[in-house]
């Protein structure tokens, strides 16, 4: 950076007058205001200047590298164009910071040192940041005042308008845990005061947004048996262990199972053994931990990191003998890793942990499950659909909503398997004897898989107009669940079917909007989403279409996703024909 420039974009300098403090808000919506009461643009001009801000103000320390800002930014673009946007996206957001701010003046708030920007840190507020520091200092103390302040604090969710930005997810996931623990830990101080109806009304709030939050099960559990309701007290711990079971796959800890035998009148353990328990109970949680980060991790696309927190987990398992434990978080990760390594890798997980004949059903199935899903990606249908059959065996003695789950999977991936065969007629009917217990399990994610299934059969057997249907709630859904990966997968579909149609605007507008998202993930998504918008390109950009193709293949390659590369193939056949038709004068 030349001398001139440093000085134009260096730090701001000092002035008689400290310049009022601007608040950046970030939970229920992105916007900014001035102590002072001066208007600060409402409608940015440029989506980079408004992603930048956010972009630093979700960043601990709220400082990046320029390149990481261009990065994020301009994923796409080459060094010289990205830095050009960079200099636009600076100059825009200042003047929508400070409309008064003279021209090649210093900003008082975004702030250029060296290769960093930063967010001048005693001029600017944030609300994420001033809603932590409460939570924290609060679930220290843990008292009923301080408590419900920090709670307060969380005016809405954290960055809604960018659902599915790679960047914001870090963000978003600290806060929602962090508001979480605190709202549960109110519940529990609640209680300890012998506010037992307050306590009961916080603790079911948490449950509504986090069913599986075993310290909230456990304040209602508590609150019933002070009320001397064991009947209903004994009901919510089974509503606790289907909850960890279903979305963590494990069971209460020691401390909640204690209340439930308190519920029931049992006996304590012997004294003796206790410290043997509560070591169980920590390993129990911190387990819980990372499953469900690996979770959350999945859901958001991030494959590569759900893998590594599934494998501290397992060696966890491992350590501590823990078989059944271990048997079903190999299923987790090789699922994770046919999609994002390869599937022998997520085979020989497998293999290493395979289910026994005392494996609990669920265990079971969800091996089953995990085989059929490697096979599947691995384009060994046979394998796939042999597997899935005995996960659809093994439902049968799952009960509830697991048992559900589990039975429509294992019907929508033969569903899958045979329809890739041939075998349409069976395909249609498995994947219509999979919705009703798609829906009755309650899971958004898996109902918009079995409707993907449907749609697909559907477009299949020529019938757009039932296929367009699925497609559009299993849109609706993979949006709602939050997952950015299945949701631009939809949308590449839905591109497709509007295509045949012969409706161009809509496939085009959904096929770029599928490419964008799924740009960040890479895999086996960006390539079918990268096939819709070739096809597409097609009948206008035939140069475009084979360079869109020639990426798609890159992606399913790196993905090692078997049907993914032949998408690309019979997309690539498409094209060739539709050249020769015109040199040929045809068509």
């Amino acid at each position: 950076m030349t001398g001139a420039a440093a000085h134009s974009d260096g730090v701001a300098e000092r002035t008689a007058h400290a310049p009022p403090l601007l608040r950046i808000h970030l939970l229920g919506g992105f916007r900014t205001e001035r102590d002072d009461g001066a208007r600060t643009v409402e409608r940015w001009s440029r989506p980079g200047a408004r992603t930048l801000v956010k972009l630093l103000a979700v960043t601990p320390g709220h400082q990046l590298h320029r390149e990481r800002v261009m990065a994020v930014c301009w994923p796409n673009a080459e060094l010289a164009p990205a830095l050009r946007s960079l200099r636009v996206a600076l100059h825009t957001a200042r003047h929508a910071l400070e409309p008064e701010l003279a021209p090649r003046a210093a900003s008082a708030y975004l702030i250029g040192d060296g290769a960093l920007l930063r967010l001048a840190p005693d001029r600017v507020w944030i609300d994420t940041d001033h809603a932590e520091s409460l939570a924290e200092r609060a679930l220290t103390t843990r008292s009923v005042p301080e408590l419900t302040a920090a709670l307060a604090a969380f005016t809405g969710d954290p960055l809604p308008d960018d659902p599915y930005a790679p960047w914001a997810e870090p963000c978003r996931e600290r806060l929602t845990e962090l508001r979480r623990r605190v709202r549960t830990a109110l519940a529990a101080a609640r209680l300890a005061e012998g506010d037992v109806a307050g306590a009961v009304r916080t603790a079911r709030r948490a449950l509504a947004d986090a069913p599986a939050d075993e310290g909230a099960h456990r304040v209602l559990i508590e609150a019933y048996l002070s009320q001397g309701l064991r009947g209903r007290a004994v009901r919510q711990y089974e509503r606790c262990a289907a909850a960890l079971e279903n979305e963590l796959g494990a069971g209460p800890g020691p401390r909640t199972r204690r209340l439930h035998r308190a519920a029931l009148r049992a006996p304590e353990p012997a004294a003796s053994g206790q410290p043997v328990e509560d070591e169980a109970g920590a390993r129990a949680d911190a387990a819980r931990v990372r499953l469900a980060w690996a979770a959350s991790l999945e859901r958001s696309g991030r494959y590569g990191e759900a893998a590594r927190t599934l494998r501290e987990a397992l060696a966890s398992y491992e350590r501590h003998g823990e078989r059944d434990d271990c048997v079903l978080t190999a299923a987790r990760l090789a699922e994770v890793l046919c999609r994002s390594a390869t599937a022998e890798q997520a085979r020989a997980t497998l293999r290493r942990h395979a289910p026994a004949s005392r494996t609990p059903a669920l265990v079971t199935g969800t091996h089953h499950m995990a085989c059929a899903m490697v096979g599947f990606y691995a384009g060994a249908y046979d394998e796939a659909l042999t597997a899935a059959r005995l996960a659809q065996e093994v439902s049968a003695a799952v009960p509830g909503a697991a048992g559900q789950a589990l039975r429509a999977r294992a019907l929508a991936q033969q569903s899958i398997c045979l329809s890739l065969a041939g075998d349409l007629d069976q395909a249609v009917a498995l994947a219509g004897r999979a919705l009703a217990p798609a829906e009755a399990c309650g899971d958004p994610a898996l109902l918009a898989n079995v409707l993907s299934v449907l749609r697909e059969n559907a477009c299949r057997a020529g019938r757009l107009d039932d296929a367009l249907a699925h497609g559009r709630r299993a849109l609706t859904l993979a949006e709602r669940a939050g997952r950015p990966t299945a949701t631009a997968f939809e949308r590449a579909n839905l591109a497709e079917l509007h295509l045949g149609r012969g409706e161009h605007a809509e496939a085009e507008q959904l096929a770029r909007s599928a490419v964008e998202l799924a740009e960040p993930f890479g895999v086996a998504a960006l390539a079918f989403a990268l096939v819709a918008l070739a096809r597409v390109r097609m009948h206008t950009d035939p140069p475009t279409a084979a360079a869109l193709l020639d990426r798609a293949a890159e992606c399913a390659r790196d993905s090692d996703h078997h049907q993914a590369s032949d998408e690309v193939e019979r997309a690539r056949g498409e094209l060739a024909d539709r050249l020769a038709g015109r040199g040929t004068g045809a068509g």
